[in-house]
């Protein structure tokens, strides 16, 4: 090999040097942004490093409290013969031994996703705002298992749902769909404007997309506190719906929050889904019997009156069940029509 070629392949190896080293330069990635080959930006599973406060405040904003209050007439049967074969009588409920006045409350979260006019749409979670019209409750047997006979039954004569809206804030139960956990909720309100009814305008993500450990942001109201609260992706995809689970903390009230995605890095969130309830669980406690509401009962204090029963549900803190946004459309998609039909026509996208 003489001089003349060895100095041209040289002079050819800086070139492709120059050249590769100029393209890998060109092609670096936005700090904070992560690629998943296919080039769009994936959503991140770290803690954002950007000031995203102002955003966060907007989108909670169009988060709103929902209170359900919703009143029952009970009927309480002597005879333990009394089956659910029995509900077909028409004289049943006359052969009630005592008859009262009951009322179920819950309250959770709703988001302004659309406005038709003067009339508002929020979507929340239906367990919130849609109870049983008929609950019966059941004898227990000395084991203390549930029997076939009736005890009671309960006749929801009225619902009230109302939220911290203008107006009084009163709301109807417009569509929902007990299976999926989402409901729709709204009213006509005189002045319908920006300020006090302001619609969630960030985009709609895709749930498909998480991953284990992809970090979202919760919006709610826990015990009725607005609160915004972080938490990691679990589960992605746990069904065909692509539901999935969040660590969060979440408490009563949170049902129906927003979960926000950050698509890259902040501000760039994204709607995955929304809370649809954690894991619960029932225990039975001893509680006195006492006419007299005025008197207070210390620990270690000897009680020799009646005692009740009563059910109280716990929450297993730590573990969140999250409807998926994928859901959340294909609800909205079927009740379309109904939708319309009552004055709500407005677009989710």
């Amino acid at each position: 090999m003489n001089n003349f070629n060895l100095i041209g392949i040289i002079k050819l190896s800086f070139c492709f040097l120059i050249i590769v080293f100029v393209f890998n330069a060109c092609s670096t990635s936005k700090t904070g942004i992560e690629d998943d080959g296919s080039g769009s930006e994936i959503y991140t599973s770290v803690f954002p490093s950007r000031e995203a406060s102002s955003e966060l405040e907007l989108i909670s904003k169009s988060i709103k409290l929902i209170n359900n209050l919703t009143f029952y007439k009970s009927y309480i049967f002597l005879d333990s013969t009394i089956t659910r074969d029995n509900l077909a009588d028409p004289y049943l409920l006359s052969k009630a031994i005592l008859t009262n006045t009951v009322n179920k409350t819950s309250s959770g979260t709703g988001t302004i996703i659309g406005i038709s006019g003067t009339k508002v749409a929020l979507l929340t979670s239906a367990h919130i705002v849609s109870y049983k019209d008929t609950v019966l409750n059941f004898y227990f047997d000395k084991r203390g298992m549930k029997t076939k006979y009736i005890e009671s039954v309960l006749i929801k004569e009225r619902q009230l749902i109302y939220s911290d809206l203008p107006e009084s804030g009163r709301l109807k139960l417009i569509v929902k769909d007990d299976k999926k956990d989402l409901a729709i909720v709204g009213n006509s309100f005189n002045d319908v404007n920006p300020i006090d009814f302001p619609v969630f305008n960030f985009n709609i993500g895709s749930a498909r997309d998480l991953n284990w450990g992809s970090f979202v942001y919760v919006l709610g109201f826990p015990l009725h506190y607005k609160m915004v609260t972080r938490a990691i992706v679990s589960s992605p995809n746990k069904d065909d719906m692509g539901r999935f689970l969040i660590d969060a903390l979440i408490n009563r009230g949170s049902s129906g929050g927003l979960v926000l995605a950050v698509r890259g890095t902040v501000p760039n969130f994204e709607l995955v889904g929304i809370v649809s309830s954690v894991p619960a669980e029932k225990k039975y406690v001893l509680t006195p019997m006492d006419p007299n509401k005025e008197n207070v009962f210390f620990p270690g204090q000897v009680y020799d009156g009646d005692i009740s029963i009563d059910k109280i549900d716990g929450i297993k803190y730590g573990i969140g069940k999250v409807t998926s946004i994928e859901e959340v459309k294909l609800f909205l998609e079927e009740n379309e029509a109904e939708l319309i039909n009552q004055g709500y026509n407005f677009s989710f996208e």
